[in-house]
C-alpha cells in the first residue's frame, strides 16, 4: 500500500457522504453509486468515508449510518467507514454502542463512531424516531462512552448491562455545530468534527470551545479538530460554478416540492433551466466559507486558508453532487493537488468477518 503525502498541513482527508437519491432511482443504484464513490475514496487515499444520518430529506438516503457501514466496509479493504454522525438525540446508547462494537469486531480498526444532536425535522418524523431534546445529548454521549469503556478486553463491566460482541471499541467523535455541543466533546477528551458545512457563522466560535475547554483524560489524549466542507471541483471555476448551480436547482426544488408529490411529478420539477430564485442561493452560497466550488487550484488554496483559521487536524470534504461518478470525479480532482500518491494496487474483497 503506497503512502500518501498530504498537501496541506492536516493530517488527514476524509469524505462525508448522505447517499443521493434522485426521484426514480432505485435504492439498489443509490447505494451501488456510493459505494463505488467509497471505493474511489479509498483508491485515492482518504483516511474516512462517513455517512450522515438524516431522515425524511428527500434525495438524501442515509437514515442507517451503521447499516451502510457494514455494507460499505464489505466492498473496500482500507479507508475508514462510520457515521457523521448516529442522532444520539434519537437512538438509545446501548443500541448504537452494540451496533458499532459489532461492526469493530468484524472490521478491525476501520470503523468510527461520530455521534450528534438531533438537526431540526419535521414533527411526525421527529415523533416516529422517538427523538428527545437536545439536552439529553451529554448524559446519553456519557452513557454510550461508558458501555464503550466498560467492554474493554480485560475489564469488568459496571452494572449489569452487557455489551454484546464487546471488544476493542471504535473511536468516539463527537459532531457540532454550536459551542454547546463542542464544550461536551472537550472536557470529556474527545475528539471533534466541526459541522462548518452546515454552521460556517458559528465554527470560530465553536473551535474556540473546544481548545479552550478541552481536558486530557489520559496523558495521551490531546485534542483533534476536523472540519467538514462543501465541495465542488472541476477542470475550471466556471464548469465548477456550473455544476455546484445544478446541485442547488435540484436539491432546492426536492426541498419545496409538495409532500405526497410522486416521483414522476418530482422529475418533472427537477427540469432546468435555474430560476433567479435559485440562482441568488447558489451566489449566497458561494460566498460562505463552507462551501467551496472552484478548480483544482481554487478549492486546494481555499482548503489552505480554512485550515490555517480553524488549526484544523483534519478536513472532512462533502461532495456537492447527485451522480456517483461526479462525486467520484470531485474527489479524484482534489486528491490530485492534496496528495502526492495515490495508490496502485489491485483492489481485493476482504473477508465479510475478520479472521483474528
Amino acid at each position: 500500500m503506497l503512502s500518501v503525502t498530504p498537501g496541506l498541513p492536516v493530517s488527514a482527508h476524509s469524505v462525508l457522504d448522505v447517499v443521493p437519491q434522485l426521484p426514480g432511482q432505485s435504492a439498489a443504484a443509490a447505494l451501488r453509486e456510493t459505494a463505488e464513490v467509497a471505493q474511489a475514496a479509498d483508491d485515492l487515499g482518504y483516511r474516512r468515508f462517513w455517512l450522515g444520518e438524516q431522515h425524511g430529506v428527500r434525495g438524501v438516503g442515509s437514515a442507517t449510518p451503521a447499516v451502510l457501514a457494514a455494507v460499505l466496509a464489505a466492498r473496500t479493504d482500507r479507508i475508514r467507514l462510520g457515521s457523521g454522525g448516529v442522532l444520539l438525540t434519537t437512538h438509545q446508547p446501548l443500541v448504537v454502542a452494540e451496533q458499532f462494537a459489532a461492526l469493530a469486531a468484524a472490521y478491525p480498526s476501520r470503523i468510527d463512531l461520530g455521534v450528534g444532536q438531533s438537526d431540526a425535522v419535521l414533527p411526525s418524523t421527529a415523533a416516529a424516531l422517538g427523538e428527545t431534546a437536545r439536552e439529553a445529548f451529554p448524559q446519553r454521549l456519557d452513557e454510550l462512552c461508558r458501555f464503550l469503556r466498560d467492554a474493554l478486553p480485560g475489564r469488568a463491566p459496571v452494572g449489569d448491562v452487557r455489551l454484546s460482541l464487546a471488544g476493542l471499541p471504535p473511536p468516539v467523535f463527537v459532531l457540532a455545530d454550536q459551542p454547546g455541543a463542542a464544550a461536551a466533546a472537550a472536557v470529556r477528551g474527545l475528539p471533534l468534527v466541526v459541522a462548518h458545512h452546515q454552521a460556517a457563522a458559528t465554527t470560530a466560535a465553536t473551535v474556540a470551545a473546544y481548545q479552550d475547554q478541552f481536558k486530557a483524560t489520559a496523558p495521551t489524549v490531546k485534542p483533534y479538530l476536523a472540519v467538514t466542507v462543501a465541495v465542488v471541483a472541476a477542470d475550471s471555476d466556471e464548469d465548477a460554478i456550473v455544476r455546484f448551480a445544478e446541485y442547488v436547482r435540484v436539491k432546492t426544488r426536492l426541498a419545496s416540492a409538495a409532500p405526497r408529490a410522486t416521483a414522476a411529478e418530482l422529475m418533472d420539477l427537477l427540469d432546468p433551466p435555474l430560476t433567479g430564485r435559485e440562482r441568488s442561493k447558489a451566489e449566497r452560497l458561494l460566498d460562505d466559507s463552507g462551501h467551496i466550488v472552484g478548480s483544482r487550484a481554487t478549492v486546494v488554496s481555499e482548503l489552505g486558508r480554512l485550515v490555517a483559521a480553524t488549526g484544523a487536524d483534519e478536513v472532512m470534504l462533502v461532495p456537492l453532487a447527485f451522480d456517483g461518478l461526479v462525486r467520484s470525479a470531485i474527489l479524484r480532482t482534489i486528491a490530485g493537488g492534496l496528495t502526492g500518491t495515490v495508490r496502485a494496487v489491485p483492489r481485493h474483497a476482504p473477508p465479510l468477518i475478520a479472521t483474528a
